[in-house]
């Protein structure tokens, strides 16, 4: 259960970013790096149902996320944009689901500097096979609390409840 949660999230910290991976304007270079260290994320759904967990996160462990959402990308064959204004970063998406002609479409709006705090605003719409809509909102909260505490390490994520899970092992990706 752990793994599919973790999947489905990667790290709240890059996938936060990495709407914007293969985005065809702006460059993925200027795009905000989250402090390396350890991270308190907070996740709420539109039910107000809260996730929250501790994610150990280094620049090699942001690259290597973004690469897996990006090659993601690719398969679903997203178009993207991204904006940055006063105010943060705008990233749209929209992709293909499988090989219908089904679409999910996703914004977000980040704020924060990712060096003490960010804030991501997600809203997703996914056509349904019977052609309704299901529109899903997320609020990710994170909060910097310095270096990863020993026993966690880049790419570890742990639970309330104590659960803890790693990027590299649920993903098979090499740490360096």
């Amino acid at each position: 259960m752990l793994s599919t949660r973790y999947l489905a999230s990667l790290s709240a910290v890059a996938a936060a970013l990495l709407a914007a991976g293969c985005a065809s304007t702006g460059d993925i270079e200027d795009l905000p790096r989250p402090k390396s260290g350890h991270w308190q994320i907070s996740s709420t759904d539109q039910d107000g149902q809260t996730v929250q967990f501790q994610d150990c996160m280094d620049k090699d462990t942001f690259y290597k996320t973004r690469e897996l959402q990006k090659a993601k990308y690719d398969v679903q064959q997203c178009k993207t944009a991204s904006m940055k204004d006063s105010n943060g970063w705008q990233f749209t998406s929209n992709c293909k689901v499988g090989q219908t002609e089904q679409r999910i479409e996703s914004s977000r709006k980040i704020t924060g500097d990712f060096q003490h705090n960010f804030h991501v605003l997600s809203v997703t719409k996914q056509q349904m096979p019977d052609g309704s809509t299901v529109e899903t909102t997320r609020n990710i909260k994170g909060e910097y609390l310095g270096a990863c505490p020993a026993g966690i390490n880049p790419g570890d994520r742990v639970f309330d409840g104590g659960g803890k899970i790693n990027f590299y092992d649920i993903t098979g990706l090499s740490p360096k």
